[in-house]
């Protein structure tokens, strides 16, 4: 395209008549988007049309210093001297001069993604000089890598995992920094500090650089719904880069290419470095989900006033320092040595700070704490606070209903509640609800076990005899089984009644209408199915069992309803049993239904409501059985609305809670 076309952001701006950056990008994705012509042909004239002097994208090889060469690339974005003058045609560009390669895609499936990662890790394995000494500002020479398509043929999860198992086979220099699908979403990496939420985007750093100082982060892959707003995430990505590499150019101003730009992103996986300074993927050992961090260390000055805490925060093969308070890091870290203090570097957090990754151990720590206490007049000592953990249940994450109702829905409510402050507004209905449903389902062992118990006893002949005309039993369990059943019946009603219907209005939805009389509960569904006929059409079907199970807990509370006792028979000179009944059903089967039925009303009731409430561009999925973790089984999962997997739908079922 001729210089005259052209538009630099600086002229953009000084527009105030005309649409904010992040509006001309945004126009210039969707004409990019709806193009007929060759896609990477219409990507390189676009870009051109946004990028600021010195850059400029081409299509071509790029070709190293040692003479490799890669293969043709559809978008090469790399420095030109041709300032308002015609750009030569060469289609061959140096290394150095090479900021970003651009792998340029119709439609991306998983096999696609291997062969673009390839060449995206072919550009930047060539050898290039050193980055230029730059000293008013940092600067970068790595060539950034992206893979971008039109669309994907595949859900955007698939593309995500199939990235990470590329990266575990590459070391990092060589992985692939953004996979762009235009149509909906972006992958890339951003940074998180122990304890924070994410930083901002992850840029690959100058080679070496963390070898010398190892960032104390997370680097974690993720995925952002960015909808209309990918190819913004995209340049805004790519202008970042591009103030560092072409350093001196002028400020990219890709604060403001993101403006109204989606903030959500959900984890794929984490990475942190070694003390070779590569990234590895996280120890498994480490994941939130099963890591207990240690107790913190107080230092104290010598009047008692608490002036910092401190803990050791394990990491690949070394560690961090943590400091929570105003006290400086810095010159505790001195007693670690100078070997270690020399990758000393500090990092400055929110309400404390954290030194870079050192190559140090728990036992090292303790040491330094030891020479902090003997020679520098501060009092340090173990965290006097006690922490409880209670154990729960004789079962743990492996276990479908402990992975589904507690880490399943507790990972929802971290998409829809990211905040802790406001997380209460589920956690407290949700964790009465929780239990209540825990005690019913405690009772419908309960009761399972004493009949499977007695009926073996029974047959074995121990608790019960023939003595002429007579029966006699023993060892009767008509008591305790009653005292079960009124237990069950309390908490299950609890759970279903009062429980389900606190999470549901936390949550926005009002479901009253299914405890009350027939009339009401028709006039509740009516109204419900104007604005959320999927949940309408569920309680409806969950009337048929739930109005069973109320009843008969009533009939107990109002009426004086009782359990009827165990039924004793002499056949052939053994004796049988026959157990009760509760609303036509054995009373064992009864319990299971009914806690079953509980189990998948209060996942898909609450998963439904949550779901209501993600942001925007977020939905949930249903993860197939063959496919879940045996070690956590979880269910749902966030997904993108659009370009994820398919999005799931409340739908009432008879399937057990263990075959859904």
């Amino acid at each position: 395209m001729s210089p005259d076309y052209q538009w630099s952001y600086g002229e953009v701006a000084a527009l105030s008549t005309q649409p904010s950056i992040s509006q001309v990008v945004q126009s210039a994705g969707q004409e990019l988007a709806a193009s007929t012509g060759g896609f990477a042909d219409v990507l390189n004239e676009t870009l051109n049309r946004l990028l600021v002097w010195p850059a400029h994208a081409s299509r071509g090889v790029v070709r190293g210093a040692e003479g490799q060469e890669t293969g043709v690339f559809g978008t090469i974005i790399h420095g030109s001297s041709y300032q308002g003058k015609p750009r030569p045609q060469s289609s061959d560009y140096d290394a150095d001069s090479v900021a970003c390669v651009i792998d340029v895609n119709e439609s991306l499936d998983t096999e696609m993604l291997r062969g673009a990662y390839g060449r995206v890790a072919c550009a930047k394995r060539l050898k290039k000089g050193p980055p230029p000494n730059v000293q008013c500002c940092p600067v970068t020479n790595v060539t950034l890598g992206i893979v971008f398509a039109r669309n994907a043929t595949v859900p955007i999860e698939e593309l995500a995992e199939e990235l990470d198992r590329l990266n575990r086979q590459h070391p990092d220099r060589e992985w692939t920094d953004m996979v762009v699908v235009l149509s909906s979403c972006v992958i890339n990496y951003v940074g998180q500090f122990p304890g924070e939420g994410i930083t901002g985007d992850f840029l690959p750093p100058v080679e070496g650089a963390a070898a010398r100082h190892l960032p104390p982060a997370y680097v974690v892959l993720v995925v952002r719904p960015t909808g209309r707003f990918t190819f913004n995430k995209m340049c805004g990505f790519l202008m970042a880069h591009l103030a560092l590499f072409f350093s001196g150019t002028g400020a990219s101003p890709w604060h403001d290419i993101l403006e109204g730009s989606p903030r959500e992103a959900l984890t794929i996986t984490g990475y942190q470095y070694n003390l070779a300074g590569n990234l590895m993927p996280v120890p498994r050992q480490f994941y939130n989900d099963r890591y207990l961090p240690p107790r913190p260390f107080l230092i104290e000055d010598q009047q008692g006033n608490l002036l910092a805490t401190l803990q050791f925060v394990p990491w690949q093969d070394g560690g961090v320092v943590l400091l929570r308070g105003n006290f400086p890091l810095t010159p505790l870290l001195i007693y670690l040595g100078k070997d270690v203090l020399a990758k000393g570097e500090v990092v400055s957090l929110p309400g404390g700070q954290i030194s870079n990754v050192l190559p140090m151990t728990q036992e090292d720590f303790h040491q330094m704490l030891q020479c902090v206490q003997r020679q520098s007049g501060l009092v340090v000592k173990l965290d006097p606070a006690k922490s409880v953990i209670q154990k729960m249940a004789d079962e743990g994450s492996c276990s479908p209903f402990m992975a589904r109702l507690y880490m399943g829905l507790l990972r929802l409510r971290d998409v829809v509640f990211p905040e802790r402050a406001e997380q209460d507004v589920f956690d407290s209905p949700y964790r009465a609800l929780i239990q209540a449903l825990l005690n019913a389902r405690t009772a419908s062992q309960q009761i399972n076990q004493l009949v499977s118990d007695h009926f073996v006893r029974l047959a074995r002949g121990e608790i019960a005899k023939v003595s002429g005309h007579m029966l006699i039993v023993e060892m009767p369990i008509d008591k305790e089984l009653r005292k079960e059943v009124e237990t069950f019946l309390n908490c299950a009603v609890r759970t279903l009644k009062q429980g389900m219907q606190e999470v549901a209005t936390a949550l926005g939805k009002d479901i009253a209408f299914l405890f009350k009389k027939q009339g009401a509960f028709e006039d509740g569904i009516r109204a419900l199915a104007g604005n959320d006929p999927s949940l309408a059409s569920y309680l409806a079907e969950t009337r048929t069992w739930s109005e069973r199970l109320i009843s008969c807990r009533n009939a107990m509370e109002h009426d004086g309803w009782i359990l009827p006792g165990v039924k004793y028979a002499e056949v052939s000179g053994t004796i049988h049993a026959d157990e009760p009944e509760i609303s036509g059903q054995k009373v064992s089967g009864f319990a299971v239904f009914i806690v079953d039925r509980l189990a998948c009303f209060v996942e898909e009731v609450s998963v439904h409501c949550l779901a209501a409430r993600m942001p925007a561009g977020v939905a949930v999925t249903e993860i197939p059985l063959s496919h879940r973790d045996a070690e956590m089984p979880l269910r749902f999962q966030p997904t993108t609305r659009a370009g994820g997997m398919p999005i799931w739908s409340i739908s009432y079922h008879q399937r057990s809670f263990a075959e859904t």
